[in-house]
């Protein structure tokens, strides 16, 4: 009896895969809790489909959108697809997955985009971010791992000047935070890309959109004199020419 209750089993799995298969798009953003009215452009199937744009609310749009259901993943208890998505100016390409428990998770994460419209706070109309991460995972909103870096160009750092305002840079913030607690914070280590500045620290983010950053900072030689004079405003400079950094804010 075993052996025919297994193809019976099986004879129905396949049976709901299919049925799965041919359902239209719309399904796949109604399970996922983001209503119709926000959706636009419909095709295909929840299997493998596109819709032509997806407002989520704060000016944040994305489109087209593209996916394939990944079936392999349904055996180990999660919804995954590669996703595709184009975002203004830029791009998001992932593997995203929604576990039994409810964590999204992302793997072979590539993006870029304009600062401005990830974070307004910190960007401006030439500021750039991209993003490359093995792993994300996010459950109830709270970062339970991340794992990559993300590369911000075009930043102008808040540091005081009685003079003109400083110019921009470029940073790279790396994070390998895997398994965080619920009190765990997210933090990851900062440098600077070359430029007149150099900067070594760590950012901690504090949710839901807080950010503090600690470290040094030191002027390389070539420097210009407004530069070393905003530095003298964050503290005297230790015997190697670095002054302490401290600085926050929200994105």
């Amino acid at each position: 009896m075993r052996p025919t209750r297994l193809l019976v089993a099986a004879s129905l799995s396949a049976l709901l895969v299919s049925l799965i298969a041919l359902l239209p798009a719309r399904v796949a953003f109604g399970v996922l809790g983001i209503p119709a009215s926000a959706v636009t452009g419909w095709s295909g199937t929840v299997w493998s489909g596109a819709v032509q744009r997806v407002s989520l609310g704060n000016n944040i749009a994305l489109g087209p959108v593209l996916w394939r259901v990944q079936p392999a993943k349904l055996l180990t208890g999660q919804l995954a697809a590669e996703v595709q998505a184009t975002v203004p100016d830029g791009f998001v390409n992932a593997t995203v997955g929604l576990s039994l428990g409810g964590a999204w998770s992302a793997s072979g994460v590539e993006a870029a985009a304009p600062l401005a419209w990830l974070a307004p706070a910190m960007g401006n109309a030439d500021s750039q971010v991209s993003a490359r991460f093995d792993k994300l995972v996010v459950k109830k909103g709270r970062v339970e791992a991340a794992v990559g870096n993300l590369t911000l160009a075009g930043v102008v750092l808040p540091i005081p000047t009685t003079g003109p305002q400083l110019g921009a840079g470029t940073y790279e913030l790396t994070f390998s935070a895997d398994g965080l607690g619920p009190d765990d914070l997210l933090t990851g280590a900062l440098k600077d890309a070359g430029g007149a500045l150099e900067i070594a620290g760590t950012v901690t983010i504090t949710p839901p959109r807080s950010y503090e950053v600690t470290g040094t900072a030191r002027p390389r030689p070539e420097a210009p004199p407004e530069l070393r004079s905003a530095l003298q405003m964050l503290g005297p400079a230790t015997a190697d020419g670095s002054h302490a950094l401290s600085l926050a804010g929200s994105f």
